[in-house]
């Protein structure tokens, strides 16, 4: 009998350590159900944090992949919403992201007759010139000026460009002295050493080459 619960008990101990982690603390934030006249700005006033300062917090809590997915709440809706600036930066510094910026999107884009590149960007109002290494990057081993209709390339560019539902926010950090990458990716609940390959495609120098000052680009697909 005596060896049926201890087998019992390791067996549950085993459960709970095989459970996944959780990377946000809830002591970090209220749950708040939106009612009449309730909006993000509002929520975090009254938590006494500023929107501009805080809003990306707010979208990494609630896996929200653009600011103006704060804008269509609706009654009854919930919403994570920080505490205050002491209790985040004291219990979960993860949180701390209130300097980081949406930086581009990447949508995946088929080619078509006519297709170039550079054409595609005009259309799109966008300096091609600027995206040309973050596109070599997104689509290693891609010639860029050798198309063929149907070939799927994953292209970055902005909000007014976003062509369908199915896109990747991509927000960017600039690196702080002596801060390692993997750091800041778990901030994100992005597990670097799984997705080291996947995230390196979305920057353009190697991550043992990042120094700080350097932009760390962070792509936030939710189903890592």
């Amino acid at each position: 009998m005596l060896k049926r619960v201890l087998s019992l008990i390791l067996c549950a101990m085993l459960f709970v350590c095989l459970l996944p982690t959780v990377a946000l603390a809830e002591d970090d934030y209220d749950v708040v159900t939106i009612q009449k006249g309730d909006f993000v700005k509002k929520l975090l006033e009254a938590n006494k944090l500023d929107y501009e300062s805080y809003k990306y917090v707010v979208m990494v809590l609630n896996h929200m992949d653009r600011e103006k997915d704060m804008e269509v709440l609706s009654i009854g809706d919930t919403i994570k919403i920080p505490k205050s600036p002491v209790d985040i930066e004291g219990s979960a510094p993860h949180l701390i992201s209130s300097k980081d910026k949406i930086e581009y999107y990447v949508i995946p884009y088929r080619i078509t007759a006519g297709d170039t590149l550079k054409k595609v960007y005009k259309l799109w109002g966008l300096s091609y010139d600027e995206y040309v290494d973050s596109i070599k990057a997104l689509n290693p081993g891609k010639d860029l000026d050798l198309l063929a209709i149907g070939d799927l390339f994953f292209l970055p560019g902005q909000e007014k460009n976003l062509m369908s539902n199915t896109y990747t926010t991509v927000m960017s950090h600039v690196l702080l002295q002596d801060e390692k990458v993997e750091s800041v990716f778990a901030r994100y609940d992005i597990d670097f050493e799984k997705n080291k390959d996947e995230l390196q495609k979305y920057n353009v120098k190697s991550f043992d080459k990042l120094q700080a000052g350097d932009k760390l680009m962070i792509p936030l697909i939710w189903n890592w």
